[in-house]
């Protein structure tokens, strides 16, 4: 039966329907409801997750950074860096028409003399060069006193004792600067055991040196040069006390003085020598001694392992190769010098 544009039949059957269906569309409904929040909720979790990481990661960075500090920390890079070793001597130049442009103080007490220069006040205030010397003690006493003033000069001069001193340069009456005596006038007859008492107490009141520094006053002080001898056994001046060479009485070169310039002295074929000097390799942070197996003898062939001084920048911490220069230098001047690779390696 209809009724108009209205189906009643039709709407009888539909109401029917929902009536017999309604717990299948209230299931069907919490199912669509359910899905949907597990939806939201999953978007939820997984902005919640990823802002987490993030938080994660920045703290993770901070970690790392501070462990990156600690490292850095732990190997933090030490430098060994050494530099070339500064002469105590000043250059100096006599001003242009000074007559006596040095000054001569011997310290009796150290055995020691120093060269002092003249300066622009007229003053001998300029240390120059320091020598060994051997004074006279007790009995055969150096003279003290000052403003002692040189006058005659001998290439060869004839001692009290029979003996000959080599650049003879008279301080005062019978006291002198002179060489350590020798036998006879001859270079190669050195009293070679009075040689190796140079510095310590050994004359009979000369003030006694080496022919290379006596032969240096001799040629560069006037007679006229002012000459102080005084005492004082703690300092010995301002240039320090220089070592003296020591000459073995078994060698075939005995009689000569290392030091004398003649072209003749056969101790001109020998000079200080480094041995045992290699390139280097080791790990890094495994720091090693790079003076293990190097030596160095002097002219004479002494031991003067002690005096190696090594030059060069370098470390144990970082990886790289480095020069190393070994450097030496004897009593009397002769120098030796070798430059070795460190690598460091992972």
């Amino acid at each position: 039966m209809s009724k108009g544009n209205i189906n009643y039949k039709y709407l009888k059957r539909r109401k029917s329907w929902f009536r017999r269906n309604l717990t299948l569309v209230i299931f069907i409904a919490v199912v669509v409801i359910a899905i949907a929040g597990a939806v939201t909720a999953g978007i939820m979790l997984s902005h919640y997750n990823k802002e987490k990481q993030d938080d994660n990661h920045g703290s993770n960075d901070e970690q790392t950074v501070v462990s990156t500090e600690e490292t850095t920390a732990a190997r933090e890079v030490v430098w060994i860096d050494n530099k070339e070793p500064e002469s105590k001597e000043q250059e100096y130049i006599a001003p242009e028409g000074v007559y006596l442009p040095y000054f001569i103080k011997v310290n009796r007490a150290a055995n020691c003399a120093t060269v002092y220069g003249i300066d622009e006040n007229g003053e001998y205030t300029i240390p120059v060069k320091a020598f060994a010397t051997s004074c006279g003690k007790a009995g055969d006493e150096t003279i003290v006193g000052d403003n002692y003033v040189t006058s005659d000069k001998y290439e060869w001069g004839y001692m009290v004792d029979g003996t000959y001193g080599r650049y003879a340069f008279r301080i005062s009456g019978g006291y002198l600067f002179h060489s350590v005596p020798y036998y006879s006038m001859n270079k190669g007859d050195l009293e070679d055991g009075q040689y190796n008492k140079l510095g310590d107490y050994a004359s009979l009141g000369c003030v006694r040196m080496c022919v290379r520094d006596v032969k240096w006053i001799y040629d560069n002080c006037p007679s006229g040069t002012g000459v102080t001898i005084y005492d004082d056994a703690v300092n010995p001046g301002p240039l320090g006390k220089p070592d003296s060479i020591k000459i073995s009485e078994d060698s075939a070169y005995a009689g000569w003085d290392p030091t004398d310039p003649d072209e003749n002295n056969p101790w001109n074929a020998y000079s200080a020598k480094i041995e045992g000097a290699k390139d280097i390799q080791t790990k890094i942070g495994q720091s090693i001694d790079v003076m293990t197996g190097v030596t160095a003898t002097d002219t004479c062939g002494n031991d003067i392992t002690a005096k190696i001084v090594t030059v060069g920048r370098y470390t144990f911490d970082q990886t790289g190769t480095y020069d190393i220069k070994y450097e030496v230098t004897d009593a009397i001047g002769s120098h030796d010098e070798v430059t070795v690779k460190l690598m460091v390696t992972e």
